[in-house]
């Protein structure tokens, strides 16, 4: 354990040739970021920033570190996580105390300790900072001597201070990480796909056995409070009428895939989207590893069973889920990502009335068109419009606040018809990259004419919905309404008393039209 924690951090020197950009804590008093700038290449560094341990304090961590592993009793009961965490916390806390005498140490001294081994023991090591960090997506570590790389949201793919010094080091936080995730790694089994406790995705691949380099992981962190259509519509990735326009289309039961390159925001975005499903409606949610979160009570979440044994008799698979959830009839299925032939299950549902909802990897319209008609999917285009609504989403660089940085954006929103046994895309709103803007193109809707026709009304007045829909929306944001529970209260609180929300809105705000195209 001990080699987890010194034999992984190289402190790089940045003085005089980096600069400070941006600073702020992870965990204060005893950690912090540096974003630094190299001033002679203009290249960005992640600098983790922690409390340092001198050489005698580092003696006695040793010392602390065979005591505590020695001493600590198991909890007499198994809570959730946090609860076995605070458990742990304390009884650390209680032993350096009782040892304090013995091991000379100050207030501070044991301050410091007690941080260094609540993170060795309880956290995530020498990485456990970057887990405690909301502005990190990706963290990835590609062997011995390397630095670990951070995908951060505003400065994209940079290096960090932190560098596994040997295969021991890593290999180790390897194990221990895996362990975390309730799953094994060994020589035998050297390639691990899990789930951390916190809901990160980790891959690994363990010591030499298909990486020379050594061993290597890539976690892909998720936020333990989702983003919401509110949130969408403040960093730009939608607009307010956008998320009106997807309000009406869940409540009138229409179905959407989201496509985009991988970290294009795919996942995000139908999670905002998915709040707006009405509340009592049965939901199951099909994923290889469980991102989607929701709000509502009636919800099945499933995940599918993995073999390791040569004939992977007990497996189950996406496939046999997808193929399971049509007995037990869901108003939405909401599948992560489709890869393979549980796609023409799911268009098969969407075709014979439930709601449908998934991702996919796909740059344009017609590579995701050419994805699905193509095998392992084998979907015919007749089937394809039953997806009612296709959405591009996009990473895009843009000048910001003085600064090149990374934004997402939705590029294109288009509803698939039958054009003479072809599957053509109707644009309804399409981002101006020169305005930084969604424009909108409603009287094109397909859906709209559609639910118009159902409900016995002009088409006008379903779009009027929409710009109803899209001012509550607006008055959301404006009023700083960005929690997903109280976003998810507020959606609820729509469609139980419409009237109470739209007084609130019209009190506050005056509904803004939808701004039309250029033509």
């Amino acid at each position: 354990m001990s080699s987890i924690s010194l034999g992984f951090e190289r402190m790089i020197d940045v003085k005089g040739q980096y600069r400070l950009i941006e600073r702020y804590p992870v965990n204060e008093p005893y950690a912090y970021v540096n974003i630094m700038e190299n001033t002679e290449t203009g290249s960005i560094m992640y600098y983790v920033d922690e409390v340092a341990l001198t050489t005698s304090e580092k003696r006695v961590y040793g010392n602390l570190l065979r005591i505590i592993m020695s001493e600590l009793p198991p909890p007499e009961q198994i809570g959730d996580v946090n609860s076995v965490r605070q458990f742990l916390a304390n009884k650390v806390r209680e032993l350096i105390r009782k040892y304090r005498r013995y091991l000379r140490l100050s207030p501070n001294a044991q301050s410091t300790l007690a941080y260094y081994l609540e993170r060795d023991l309880l956290g995530f090591g020498p990485i456990d900072p970057l887990m405690r960090d909301e502005n990190i997506e990706d963290i990835s570590a590609d062997g011995v001597g390397k630095p670990i790389y951070v995908y951060h949201k505003d400065y994209e793919s940079i290096p960090t201070n932190i560098v596994p010094l040997s295969d021991e080091a890593i290999d180790d936080l390897v194990v221990k990480l895996i362990h975390m995730a309730d799953r094994h790694v060994s020589v035998a089994t050297p390639i691990v796909d899990a789930q951390l406790p916190d809901g990160s995705r980790i891959a690994v691949t363990y010591r030499r056995e298909v990486s020379p380099s050594g061993s290597t992981f890539t976690i892909r962190k998720f936020r333990s409070n989702p983003f919401t259509f509110t949130e969408l519509v403040t960093n730009g990735m939608i607009s307010p009428d956008i998320a009106g326009y997807f309000w009406t289309m869940m409540d009138y039961h229409k179905s959407f895939m989201v496509i985009g390159v991988t970290g294009a925001g795919k996942t995000t975005f139908l999670n905002a989207m998915a709040t707006f499903i009405r509340p009592n409606m049965k939901i199951i949610t099909v994923e290889e590893v469980p991102e989607v979160k929701l709000p509502h009570q009636n919800w099945i979440r499933l995940v599918p069973r993995l073999s390791f044994g040569p004939q992977k008799t007990s497996e189950i698979t996406m496939f046999d889920l997808v193929k399971a959830t049509l007995r037990m009839r869901p108003d939405y299925l909401i599948v992560g990502e489709v890869r393979g032939e549980e796609a023409y299950v799911l268009f098969q549902a969407v075709s014979t009335g439930h709601g449908g909802i998934s991702t996919m990897h796909a740059e344009n319209f017609d590579a995701a068109k050419n994805r699905l008609m193509s095998p392992p999917m084998n979907i015919p285009a007749a089937y394809i419009p039953s997806m009612n609504i296709f959405v591009m989403i996009r990473r895009i660089r843009m000048i910001k606040d003085g600064r090149e940085r990374v934004v997402r954006r939705v590029i294109e929103i288009g509803e698939p018809v039958l054009d003479n046994g072809d599957v053509k895309f109707i644009t309804v709103f399409k981002w101006n990259p020169v305005l930084d803007r969604h424009e909108s193109y409603l009287d094109r809707s397909v859906l709209v004419r559609d639910i118009a026709e159902e409900r016995g009304v002009r088409p006008s007045d379903v779009i009027e919905d929409i710009k109803t829909r899209a001012s509550i929306v607006r008055w959301m944001v404006d009023n700083g309404i960005k929690d997903f529970d109280k976003v998810a209260r507020m959606v609820e609180l729509y469609y139980n008393r419409p009237e109470q929300v739209l007084s609130m809105v019209r009190e506050k705000a005056t509904a803004q039209p939808i701004a039309p195209a250029q033509r």
